[in-house]
Parts: structure tokens; sequence; C-alpha cells
């Protein structure tokens, strides 16, 4: 069953006590005004009777008959000056007949002055076919004498009062109905419709939706309510992004953890499988000359043998080494201005008796005084493999071009070896670890496999841009330093 809403409990809370509290005032009006007309009747009649007796004191009748007129006109009733053998002295002949009172035709018992008069107190009257009248019964004294004042009220219009308040019971349902049912509504839409406007906002924050905007101007508590909402869903829609991104980058850290560790088993197992032949040779070698076994009792010859091997583990043991201190999460480089001119040349005159012994020609043009900001040893090492990497895998007699020039946006390094092509699905290949176009292994005709891919780590923790390309002469590789870094 569906809950009702608020806009409806508010029109029936409202409608209701609209409704009780109208019926209230007039039940109140029906019952109760009579009795406060009875009572204001009478104690208007005590004072105002009281004030007449003491104004007409120092007046004859005559001279007071105006003040006694004005009474009985002023408090719609009947007034009569009696002496005390009965006789009327005054009465205002336009009330007599109204009134339906008879004068007594034999005269009231003998009235002693300045003794309490049995009428002097409120008393009811009734007859036949009259209504309910009142009659007080007072001395008042004149200049002429001493005299009794008769007073008598009706409740007639009272009594119509209420009688006409309970004809004008239907149209008073409706009266209170209507304005009842119409107040209700009013307010129970100007209450209801702002905390709609906030539960409708609510809803949506609640689906982590923080498009709605609860838009209410009052500066009342509902307004200061809206207001919050407003800057909890700002907020949270804040914390949402911040808490998203955060995702985002833990998800990227945890697959570049996941593809390091791939990679580090990888490495692992690469360096194991490039380790265990060398030392399986070196200990069957030295086996063999311990027990003399056939050609291996000419130790002079297989210990010189077993000693470039162990120089290559050592050479592939370093460079390992190297690249576990380059794939370590802190590492740095140590960054200063280096003259990459002076480096270049420095290498180039370094390799000259590998590529003199190849009957390669190394072709320079080198522009001096360059800088870039590197770290020296590092840049130097890089530098180093690429041109290596030239003259160890050129066809003897080719050329090994090498050039360093200033460009407009960067200073470009450039070595070219000529005769040589590598696929071009290779071309990205050669930089990962342990990875040898030459599929053999064998130490004769290559590396260890790790010199390229240090190459790339070292220009990567540089942020230098690089590409290793095919050429109509050969194979190039070419680095682009930053020029904004470089400076004499």
């Amino acid at each position: 069953m569906r809950r009702k809403g608020i806009t409806l409990k508010i029109f029936l809370i409202t409608s209701a006590l609209l409704a009780v509290t109208a019926s209230f005032i007039y039940l109140i009006l029906y019952f109760f005004l009579p009795s406060y007309y009875y009572k204001y009747k009478t104690s208007t009649l005590e004072e105002g009777t009281a004030q007449l007796v003491q104004d007409v004191e120092k007046l004859s009748i005559e001279e007071a008959r105006a003040k006694l007129d004005s009474f009985a006109q002023k408090y719609n009733v009947a007034l009569i000056i009696q002496d005390k053998y009965g006789q009327v002295l005054y009465f205002p002949s336009s009330f007599i007949p109204r009134l339906n009172i008879t004068i007594p035709s034999s005269p009231p018992p003998p009235l002693q002055f300045g003794a309490v008069i049995p009428g002097g107190k409120l008393q009811s009257i009734r007859g036949e076919g009259i209504p309910e009248v009142y009659t007080i019964q007072k001395p008042i004294a004149f200049t002429d004498g001493q005299f009794i004042a008769s007073i008598t009220a009706t409740l007639q219009p009272i009594d119509e009062a209420s009688n006409a308040i309970l004809m004008f019971t239907p149209y008073i349902v409706i009266i209170i109905i209507v304005v009842s049912v119409g107040g209700a509504l009013l307010y129970a839409r100007i209450i209801a419709h702002p905390l709609l406007k906030i539960n409708h906002a609510a809803k949506h924050l609640a689906n982590l939706d923080f498009t709605q905007v609860c838009k209410i101007r009052s500066r009342d508590e509902i307004g200061e309510l809206s207001n919050s909402l407003n800057e909890l869903s700002y907020n949270l829609q804040q914390t949402m992004s911040e808490l998203q991104e955060a995702n985002e980058k833990l998800k990227d850290d945890i697959q570049k953890e996941r593809e390091m560790e791939g990679k580090r088993r990888e490495f692992i197992a690469t360096i194991s499988h490039e380790l265990k032949s060398p030392i399986t040779a070196v200990m069957g070698q030295l086996e063999a000359m311990i027990y003399g076994i056939g050609v291996y009792k000419d130790r002079d010859k297989y210990l010189k043998r077993s000693l470039a091997i162990m120089q290559d583990m050592q050479n592939l043991v370093n460079e390992v080494l190297e690249v576990s201190r380059l794939e370590t999460y802190d590492f740095s480089p140590k960054l200063s201005q280096v003259n990459i001119s002076d480096t270049v040349k420095n290498i180039i005159q370094r390799l000259e008796y590998f590529s003199t012994a190849k009957s390669i020609e190394m072709q320079t043009d080198i522009q001096d005084e360059l800088y870039v900001l590197a770290d020296q040893k590092l840049l130097e090492k890089a530098v180093n493999n690429i041109v290596n990497n030239a003259v160890k895998y050129s066809p003897q007699g080719e050329q090994v071009q090498v050039s360093l020039s200033e460009e407009q946006e960067h200073i470009a390094l450039y070595v070219l070896n000529t005769g040589v092509q590598i696929e071009e699905l290779e071309l990205e290949k050669v930089f990962q670890p342990f990875y040898r176009i030459e599929k053999s292994r064998n130490r004769n005709t290559g590396g260890s496999g790790l010199g390229l891919f240090i190459v790339k780590r070292i220009l990567e923790i540089h942020h230098v841009s690089f590409v290793l390309q095919n050429t109509n002469d050969g194979v190039l590789f070419v680095i682009q330093f930053p020029k904004e870094v470089s400076s004499a």
C-alpha cells in the first residue's frame, strides 16, 4: 500500500483543525452568548441606574425628564417613577406598548425610604404571551421628594439572536467546510511544496545524480535545509570525483604493477637461462680438466676459454645490475649540464679500434659546444651502446655515420650503420630485455640482449624522444634532446 504524501497529510490535519476550531467557536457563541449577554445586561443596568440616581438628586422630576428619557433609550428599558402610593409620575409612553407591561392599578405598599427594598435585586418576570423580562426597583430622590424607580428590560433580542444562529447553522457548516478546505489546500501547498522539492533533490542525490539543484528562496529553516542539501551535493560530487580519480589511478598502478611483475618474472627466467648455459659450460670444462678427459687435458687452452665465459658472465651480471638499478621505483638521475659534443667524440675514439678491425669507416659531423641536461654516466652509457651496436652489427667494409647538430626545437643525434636492415616487426622488439635478432644466442655474433633495453630505460628516465627506423642506406637511430634544457 502506497503511503500517503505529506501534502495530503497536511491537508487533512489542517482541515480537521480548522473545522473543529470553527465548530467550537460556533458552539461557544450558541450556548454561552445568552448567559454572557444576561450578565452584561444586568451589570450595565445596575451601573446605569446608580449613575442615574446620582445625576437627578438635585433636579426636579420635570427638570430630570430629559435624563430619564435618555436613560430609557440608551438602555432600551421601560422606566417608571412612582410615589409611595403607587401613583405614576413618569414613564416613557413609547416603551409600554412594546413591552406589554401593565401598570399596577393598586398602589404598592408604602415605601420606607432608607430601608432595603426587596425589589432592588434583579428578578425574572414571566407572563403568558410576553417575552422574559427583568425588573429592578430602586429608590430615587428628586428635589420634589423621594420616589420609586421601576426599570424593566426584555431579553427578547438575545433570544432572537440565538434562534438566528441556530437557523443559520447550515450556512455556517458550509462556510466552515469551504474555509477549512480552502485554507488547508493553501497551507498544504505553501508548506509541502518546498519539502517536495527537497525530497525530489534528495532522491536524485541518493542515486548519485548531482545535476539536480534545490532552489528554495525562503530564509527559514526549510531554506537552510535546501542550502545544506545543495552544499552536501556539491561536496559529495567533489569527493566522488576525487575518489573516482584515485580509483582510476589505483587501477592504473595495479595494472602497471602487474605488468612490471610479469616483466620481472620474465626477466628473472631469462637471466636464469642466460646464466645457466655458461655456468654449465664452465663446470663441464673444469670437471673434464680435473679428470684429464680427452682434449681437456690441454688445461691452458680451456682455462682461457673458461675465463672468457666468466668474463661474459661478469658483463652480463653488470648489465643486470644496471637494469635493476634503472628499474628501481625511487631512482632518479643526477642531472647536470653535459657537453654532449665531447661525450660523442670520446665514445667514437674509444670504438675506433673495433671499427678499424672490421674495416668500417666512421663518418662524423659533430657540432661543437652543445649541452644537454642529463646524468653524465647514464647518457654516456646510452650513446656508447648505440654507437657500439652500429659498429658491431654493420657488415665488414660498411660505414657508421654519426652526426650531432642543433635544430630549431631540439638537439639531434643521428647514428646510421649502412648495409643492414631490420624487419619492421622486430624494430620494437629489439628494445625488449634479452631480445636478439640472431636467435642462436651466440656471444660471438651478438651481446646479451640488454644493450638497447638499457638505452631505452635511460632515455625514458631523461624524457628524451628516440626512434629506430630503416632507411634506404641502413638502420638509423635518432635521439632528440629538448633544446630548452640545453645551454652553452
